[in-house]
């Protein structure tokens, strides 16, 4: 089939990327042949990372990179949002489905939606311990999503997805765990605690010992981790990797 064949060769030149624009334009111009006018890539925020903020590839309108900015979206983005609710393929149509909009979110899509920027689809890969990575692709004059078209943006999505996370790990600091910062399974424990609010005197019902226990635990850890706080704390310990956002929030 001649669209299939298409995306083989695509593939190949996305693979071939060696920088994230690279990568960028040859998913844009992939993408170009099925009604896509835009093409986006994002790693999303990841703290156990030091990523605090989403980055963003785009060739969208100077005018959208002039509201995100300005609004700062960043944080609030439904897209986005809806990616770390669910990974694999998202029609924006759906996104209410996905994730309850609110009002700033709900002002957002219809600002894209006066931009020409108001239907499309995003292809979101997730893997334990890194940054969601997510691809997103813009319909041609606001046009409705055509199944087609959909299905032929998750085969691209899927390969530009993979070599974005190839590009992006490339630029992480590795973080590396001394033997001074080395917390105990116990240690660890009361931390995933203290990180879902509770207090010492709680930690210590749930894990069966006593507060003067927890407490002791709590100073020791704050001392291999030279934070001076429990919030702190808690940030250290997660970019270190003991444990992650999912496991204080299940």
């Amino acid at each position: 089939m001649p669209e299939l064949d298409l995306v083989e060769r695509a593939s190949a030149a996305i693979e071939a990327a060696t920088s994230l624009e690279a990568l960028l334009h040859a998913t844009a111009e992939a993408a170009r042949p099925f009604g896509f006018a835009y093409a986006a890539l994002a790693r999303h925020v990841h703290v156990q990372s030091g990523l605090m903020k989403p980055e963003m590839v785009t060739n969208y309108p100077e005018t959208w990179h002039d509201l995100f900015q300005r609004r700062d979206y960043s944080l609030t983005s439904p897209i986005l949002a809806a990616c770390q609710r669910r990974g694999g393929a998202i029609r924006w149509s759906d996104l209410s489905s996905i994730i309850p909009l609110t009002r700033i979110q709900r002002e957002y899509l219809e600002e894209m939606r006066k931009m020409g920027l108001g239907s499309g689809c995003t292809i979101a890969s997730h893997m334990p311990d890194h940054p969601t990575i997510s691809v997103h692709f813009v319909v041609e004059d606001g046009q409705d999503l055509k199944p087609r078209p959909f299905m032929l943006a998750m085969l691209i999505g899927a390969a530009a997805g993979q070599q974005a996370r190839t590009l992006w790990q490339s630029q992480l600091p590795e973080v590396a765990v001394n033997n001074d910062e080395r917390l105990s399974p116990r240690q660890v424990d009361c931390i995933k605690l203290v990180a879902r609010g509770m207090t010492s005197w709680e930690i210590a019902s749930v894990l069966g010992i006593s507060d003067q226990t927890v407490s002791e635990y709590l100073t020791d850890a704050r001392r291999r981790l030279a934070v001076s706080n429990r919030a702190q704390l808690v940030l250290k310990s997660l970019k270190l990797g003991y444990f992650t956002l999912d496991d204080v929030t299940e």
